[in-house]
């Protein structure tokens, strides 16, 4: 069996090349006990150590479009993916996100009241080999659909595509995601913290956040 992959998309040049050296390191101090790969799908020449970097200029995926990039089959070679967005910060043991059992699992949105888009995008798990799918339904009409969703990017194809994925919130241990809406000046029990829009690892004030975004 391959190796499960951490993978992240870096496409475009609005993420600086340390968001991805800082979270293969946080990965690195999070995820001790289980073999992996961790893996980069981008369009720029950055290189590190520890990284496998994927090359996926020829796909023509700019900002978040380039997630799409991670259902198609042909890089992974049918390995398990464990998808961050970059802006992710990692506290806590990620591990059980590799014994998620199903085909696609995303986190649910956490906008609540009317919202067009049920998932959010920033951690996805997808099983080995399989939603190859999606990606051949994106790729021949990419055009329309990235015309159509430009708006709410790729969540809101990839409900489109994919409408009855399994919730990650609904899967992990109560409390495992914590959103950025949610901090306080005291560390969650939280595993995995996402952020959004402006919000970002660099630009917040609160201490153990810098700490741990390393």
């Amino acid at each position: 069996m391959p190796l499960p992959i951490i993978a992240c998309v870096r496409t475009g040049t609005v993420y600086p090349f340390e968001y991805v050296t800082k979270l293969r390191n946080m990965v690195q101090r999070h995820l001790i006990k289980r073999d992996y790969r961790m893996v980069c799908l981008t369009d720029q020449p950055d290189r590190c150590e520890w990284v496998d970097f994927v090359d996926i200029t020829a796909m023509d995926l700019n900002g978040w479009w380039g997630k799409m990039a991670l259902f198609e089959g042909a890089w992974r070679d049918r390995s398990q993916i464990i998808f961050f967005d970059l802006d992710t910060v990692i506290v806590g043991d990620i591990s059980p996100l590799l014994d998620v059992p199903h085909e696609f699992a995303i986190l649910a949105s956490p906008v609540s009241g009317p919202y067009p888009c049920k998932y959010n995008s920033s951690c996805m798990v997808i099983g080995g080999g399989r939603a190859v799918f999606v990606w051949s339904k994106f790729d021949k009409a990419r055009r329309h659909l990235i015309a159509q969703h430009a708006q709410y990017g790729d969540q809101k194809v990839i409900q489109e595509l994919y409408p009855d994925a399994a919730l990650l919130q609904n899967i992990m241990p109560k409390g495992f995601f914590c959103n950025y809406r949610h901090l306080t000046m005291h560390e969650p029990e939280a595993a995995v913290v996402n952020f959004g829009g402006s919000h970002k690892p660099h630009n917040c004030p609160i201490p153990w956040v810098q700490k741990a975004w390393a």
